[in-house]
């Protein structure tokens, strides 16, 4: 197991730290010093073996952690939101280095996280919960391309998805009608009948502007991003997240128009939280 809080033993130097457990079951020297002097080298510490842990970084403290699981060869890791302790800058780089580290060893790895984007970049399969419940199992893209429940699709992508309620109106092309009036066009085929509350989702990304769009609203916050902008629309009494790669050109007070694709909408059941088809 990969402790949150590293667990060190502070008055043992790296070696130590690495090699206790195979210590405490009796293994031989030679042995318990091939295998740490194997993790180090694995994990760029070997350099660092007669250092004290507070002698290192955070880094270097949670891959000590980590070559303390690697020497024991275990079937299985357990890590325990081990990044979470870590800054911004530290986080991307360590969350490439245990990728990376799997798909050295291979060993099933069971990770646990708050932060969807560890979830996204590191698993193979995820297991979204909450309350205790599992709400959904599966590859990355499939949860981010066909979530569960509103849970889900709000907990997958970033930034996260936008919910407008919305009732169905099914004239000619069904339609989902917002607070304000406006309207979205459905996808055809969907389980729905005249007149059902409905909540629509929105992926920030999958929302254009455009010179004529079924959506209108006034442009409030912009955040800038460089390679991308992220801006804010008031529409139907909420504030529409928007992102759009490069230099959008909109500044606060802008009125602009939007379109979505009818089969990038997301549709839940306002009561359950389930989505729809």
């Amino acid at each position: 197991m990969v402790f949150q809080s590293y667990a060190l033993y502070p008055h043992m130097d790296v070696s130590k730290n690495m090699g206790f457990s195979l210590l405490l079951k009796k293994a031989e020297k030679t042995t318990i010093d091939a295998r740490v002097d194997g993790a180090a080298k694995r994990l760029g510490l070997d350099t660092f073996l007669q250092r004290l842990p507070r002698q290192l970084s955070g880094g270097q403290r949670q891959r000590v952690a980590m070559g303390r699981a690697i020497v024991r060869d275990p079937k299985v890791f357990l890590f325990d939101e081990p990044l979470s302790n870590l800054d911004a800058k530290l986080r991307v780089h360590m969350r490439a280095e245990i990728k990376a580290l799997h798909q050295q060893l291979k060993t099933t790895s069971v990770y646990v996280t708050h932060d969807q984007i560890e979830a996204m970049t590191m698993a193979d399969r995820i297991v979204v919960m909450h309350d205790g419940l599992i709400q959904q199992v599966g590859a990355p893209l499939d949860l981010y391309d066909r979530p569960a429940n509103m849970f889900v699709a709000g907990f997958i992508g970033s930034p996260g998805m936008n919910f407008l309620p919305a009732i169905v109106c099914k004239g000619g092309t069904p339609e989902a009608v917002l607070t304000d009036g406006q309207a979205l066009r459905l996808p055809e085929g969907l389980p729905l009948t005249d007149g059902d509350a409905i909540t629509v989702g929105l992926r920030p990304e999958h929302i254009k502007l455009a010179d004529e769009g079924a959506l209108k609203g006034e442009v409030g916050v912009v955040e800038p991003l460089g390679l991308s902008t992220q801006f804010y629309v008031k529409l139907a009494s909420q504030q529409l997240c928007v992102f759009a790669m490069g230099r959008a050109g909109v500044k606060p007070g802008d009125e602009v128009r939007l379109v979505v694709e009818p089969d990038q909408l997301h549709l839940f059941d306002p009561k359950s939280g389930d989505r729809i088809g």
